[in-house]
């Protein structure tokens, strides 16, 4: 009876290693030229079709992937790398960035725990963040993917301070009274997620009247 062997390796890895650097170089041109292309344009009928067929039946080579990423997607950008994007504040990144991101893949690490250097990067750039705002050094922190988890997780942490009962073992239901929390008109929509996602609903975001200048009023 013969061993069936499985791996996840690539049957051909010089073809991968042409298409990788293939992907590098026109990066690299596509960046460099952002503005030389327009910030928007409109996705024709034929390629938007594209993303309607059915699910596969068989695999696709790894350089016809690549060459229908290049042809269907990179020239449909939402735009926000362009020097001329005025329509919302996403960022642009960078190619260094972009460089980082693609070794972080590589490596695949679980920044959940474990000994190893990523984790330690992570702490390191956590403290970064406590020394230049001014926070003791043995306050504990941790990197989110963006400022809608980041709300999340902080008013996560002031429920469960300030509720009076050992929340996290108890839960919501356990509590004498519904919590509130109190924030200006102005406020992103991430807090209405965020109270809805910790089971105290919308109701329980109380939403101040701001002036002209946005600022709360307080005697309200």
């Amino acid at each position: 009876m013969s061993k069936i062997s499985e791996t996840l390796d690539p049957a051909d890895w010089e073809t991968h290693r042409t298409v990788a650097h293939q992907m590098v170089d026109d990066a690299i041109d596509y960046i460099r030229d952002v503005r030389s292309r327009p910030v928007w344009q409109e996705m024709p009928p034929q390629v938007r079709r594209q993303f309607n067929e059915a699910v596969p039946h068989a695999g696709t080579p790894l350089p016809k992937v690549y060459q229908q990423v290049m042809s269907e997607v990179f020239p449909y950008p939402m735009g926000n790398i362009h020097p001329r994007f005025w329509m919302w504040y996403m960022g642009a990144s960078n190619f260094t960035g972009a460089m980082g991101d693609f070794l972080a893949a590589i490596l695949g690490s679980n920044l959940g725990g474990g000994d190893h250097a990523a984790a330690e990067i992570d702490k390191q750039v956590v403290g970064w963040m406590k020394a230049m705002i001014g926070y003791p050094a043995e306050a504990s922190g941790t990197l989110v993917s963006g400022g809608s988890m980041a709300n999340l997780i902080g008013l996560t942490v002031a429920r469960n301070v300030m509720s009076g009962i050992d929340l996290r073992n108890e839960g919501v239901g356990a509590l004498s009274a519904p919590m509130r929390f109190y924030g200006s008109d102005q406020v992103h929509s991430c807090h209405r997620i965020a109270v809805e996602a910790m089971g105290l609903g919308n109701n329980a975001l109380r939403r101040i009247p701001s002036d002209a200048n946005c600022r709360m009023d307080l005697s309200a």
